[in-house]
């Protein structure tokens, strides 16, 4: 299911927050337990929307993930107990690899060896990397002794409740399962409520209206052949602003549900366009995501502890596994190794470019992360370096083809309009990612009153007309 869905919007939310509300009036322990698993029940018919065999496999994982770390728990610092932990490791690394990157492999080894093994055409379920990098987190956590194991409701609880279950934030155990534990939180909270409608609406508003309209234009610009300069500054913007306001509308919907039912869940979005560097950049882009990247695979391999050569050598490799970890192709490892290369080089050259005024460093950042996500969006090498090339045509702007980016198969306007409509409109996006604050902190400054509920109410309406043209999130692939 689709936050951005009006079947979740007008069915499944008020279902999930009424129940969830109703069962907090029964103070027994008993009924402490029926509120929980009313909410486990309901994430997993999320989850479960659109193919049932999405929950098969999260509740698969998640008994045996649990009967894993249980006996690591119960067994700790015995052989025993450390077999269970790597058979867990081994049971997520393989799930994710199968469903994900069976097919990849067999597409590697085909072109490599000039084979023709055959595809399996996998289901690859939505959101699988999110809920098994959580699942193993709290494995290793447990592994550690920095968490214990509760009962099976509350661990069921932390993989699958659905605002954060099929594109983050990345949550510990210890982020989420204290609060569910505190009584003062089962019961309806107005202040929380409102701030939570009120953040859902503006994300809703940026997915709906801003990032479904610029899938169009991006949509367009990948369908065409050839590209002149204008074509190709204008495709790679619009993927750039689309994927912009398509997670970071995500994040707000997320962090809003989240406070509808009592819950903080962790900032995961932070104005990343406004990094000055790649490395600042990754501190405000998917930071859940940075932060379990760091846990499992930076800081084992060593970190920055054993010398420059090894530090870089350790980012590369975390940027290659951040890459891929985005989407099963080549196309996502360049991507990410493209990050790291110029991670890496930040770090060589840092004097040097502390000297460079702020505002010329996040226009050199963004022109980057600008140019690396035609890789990410490509479908292939070729589709890219035909995009790339056309941002370096200056002798041919090809101004004729906006009218083909633009074009929405209904209405046809003359090319100056269209300039004018797509021109102006990313401007506007441009300024409001550089210049105004998010929306996290707008929520800082929020107080119920009428002139919020006004501009609520509005956006709810805009975006609601939108309802017809819906897409799902970039993140959901991941």
């Amino acid at each position: 299911m689709v936050f951005s869905s009006s079947v979740f919007i007008f069915i499944f939310l008020p279902i999930a927050l009424l129940g969830y509300y109703l069962l907090s009036l029964i103070k027994q322990e008993w009924g402490i337990r029926v509120q929980r698993l009313f909410l486990v029940i309901v994430s997993i018919v999320f989850y479960g929307y659109f193919k049932i065999e999405y929950a098969k496999i999260i509740v698969i994982s998640i008994v045996i993930n649990y009967g894993c770390a249980l006996i690591c728990q119960k067994y700790a610092k015995t052989r025993i107990g450390f077999v269970f932990f790597i058979l867990g490791v081994l049971f997520n690394v393989l799930l994710l690899g199968y469903y994900k990157y069976f097919d990849f492999l067999r597409d590697t080894l085909n072109h490599i060896t000039g084979s023709s093994f055959e595809y399996l055409n996998i289901l690859l379920p939505l959101g699988i990397s999110f809920f098994t990098f959580q699942q193993l987190s709290f494995l290793v956590s447990v592994q550690k002794r920095e968490e214990r194991v509760a009962g099976f409701i509350n661990y069921s609880l932390f993989v699958t409740f659905f605002p954060q279950l099929v594109a983050g934030p990345i949550v510990t155990y210890s982020e989420m399962m204290p609060q569910f534990e505190d009584m003062s939180l089962r019961k309806f909270n107005f202040d929380n409520m409102s701030r939570g409608i009120y953040i859902f609406i503006i994300g809703l508003t940026k997915k709906l209206v801003i990032a479904d309209t610029l899938a169009l234009f991006v949509s367009n610009g990948y369908n065409l052949n050839t590209y002149g300069l204008a074509a190709a500054w204008l495709t790679s913007l619009a993927y750039t602003m689309q994927i912009y306001f398509d997670f970071s509308g995500y994040s707000d919907m997320a962090i809003g549900l989240g406070n509808m039912f009592n819950i903080k869940l962790p900032m995961n979005f932070n104005s990343p366009y406004k990094s000055a560097s790649i490395q600042e950049f990754w501190g405000r882009w998917h930071m859940t995501l940075g932060r379990a990247l760091s846990t499992f695979i930076y800081i084992p391999l060593g970190g920055n502890r054993k010398g420059l050569a090894r530090t870089y050598f350790n980012l590369m490799v975390t940027f290659f596994i951040s890459g891929l970890w985005h989407g099963a192709s080549w196309t996502f490892v360049v991507w990410g190794c493209l990050h790291g290369i110029v991670n890496v080089l930040e770090r060589v050259f840092k004097r040097g470019l502390n000297r460079i005024p702020r505002i010329l460093r996040v226009a050199g950042t963004f022109l980057f992360v600008n140019a690396a996500c035609v890789f990410f969006r490509a479908p292939t090498f070729g589709k890219a370096l035909a995009i790339l090339k056309g941002m370096a045509s200056f002798q041919s702007l090809r101004i004729s083809q906006v009218n083909q980016i633009v074009y929405d198969g209904i209405f046809t306007y003359p090319l100056s309009i269209n300039l004018l409509y797509i021109g102006s409109l990313l401007a506007i996006l441009l300024f409001i990612v550089f210049f105004t604050i998010n929306s996290v902190e707008y929520l800082q400054k929020f107080t119920s009153t009428v002139g919020n509920l006004l501009i609520s109410c509005a956006l709810f309406v805009v975006s609601v007309i939108h309802l017809s043209r819906l897409s799902t999130f970039i993140y959901f692939n991941f």
